[in-house]
């Protein structure tokens, strides 16, 4: 008899076994759920932080405001246009930082090494800290030094133009190294047959890199692609702690919209409606890109 006990309860354990070590994952689930819920229900009301008492449905008429809304239409263009130029500016210089430091030149290792600063800030720190150096004087050390070539002080965050290149400076030295270390690994990653094979049929350097290091190295460049895309929509810290959506709006994105009606506005509503734009936003890219990760998967491994 307690030999069938002792495997009663140890078949009874086998049960219980897998929703045990399911359960962090969903507590961390009900966690991330409960905040969406909360926030899309808000969305379809009038809630004012003013009067938190004092709210009614209004259903979806949030979200049809924000097609009257002329500051949503900057928003949108700017989280649209700021991210494509990012993502294209960030893979683009992160692969050519990964195949300098694939190649074999003398100390490598440090420079990999150094990379890993800016991982390392806050990317609030590292805002302010691009703040100092712009500064629209000669006191801001990169003025300061274009003086010696003679190049008038310039307005970093002055003008709008101004504003938006110096969101997209900061934001790439930030993000860069992440690119350029995740790049270098699939540089690492891919196989030497090819490489030797072409070297004997006597192709150039420019000719194994079109037709067989990016052909291969594509799953990896989506994959970069995938997550700057996702941080470049939803970029805040940086905005924040510079511009503040300034001047004239110019750096104005969807989330820091939110932020303004949600906090400094205290249009609850709106502001939440703003942010579940934004996610249907990032979830549409996401999917996009990863059924494109996908296809450069199984095209690489053919």
């Amino acid at each position: 008899m307690t030999t069938v006990r002792k495997r009663r309860q140890y078949r009874r354990q086998e049960r219980l076994l897998p929703y045990l070590l399911l359960a962090p994952a969903l507590v961390l689930l009900a966690g991330m759920l409960y905040p969406f819920g909360l926030g899309l229900y808000y969305s379809l009301t009038s809630y004012w932080l003013q009067y938190p008492n004092r709210f009614r449905f209004v259903w979806f008429d949030n979200y049809v405001s924000l097609v009257s809304e002329p500051l949503f239409a900057r928003a949108m263009q700017f989280t649209l246009g700021f991210t494509l130029v990012a993502v294209i500016v960030q893979v683009g210089l992160g692969l050519a930082v990964a195949l300098f430091l694939h190649a074999r030149i003398p100390g490598r290792n440090v420079i990999r090494a150094l990379m890993l600063m800016p991982l390392m800030m806050p990317p609030v720190i590292t805002a302010l800290m691009w703040k100092i150096m712009m500064a629209s004087t000669n006191g801001g050390i990169l003025n300061y030094m274009l003086s010696f070539i003679g190049v008038d002080p310039i307005n970093w965050f002055g003008s709008t133009q101004g504003a938006v290149v110096s969101v997209l400076i900061i934001d790439t030295w930030g993000n860069l190294p992440f690119v350029a270390l995740v790049l270098l690994g699939g540089l690492q990653a891919l196989p030497t047959e090819p490489y030797e094979a072409a070297q004997v049929d006597g192709a150039s350097p420019v000719a194994m890199l079109r037709y067989l290091t990016l052909p291969l190295l594509s799953p990896f460049l989506v994959l970069v692609m995938t997550f700057r895309t996702m941080d470049s929509l939803r970029i805040f810290d940086v905005i924040y702690a510079t511009t503040a959506g300034g001047p004239n709006d110019a750096t104005t994105n969807l989330l820091f919209m939110a932020y303004q009606y949600s906090f400094q506005w205290y249009q609850m509503g709106k502001g939440m409606a703003q942010a579940v734009v934004l996610l249907l936003l990032v979830v549409i890219a996401s999917y996009l890109l990863l059924r494109l990760w996908n296809r450069a998967a199984e095209n690489a491994a053919q």
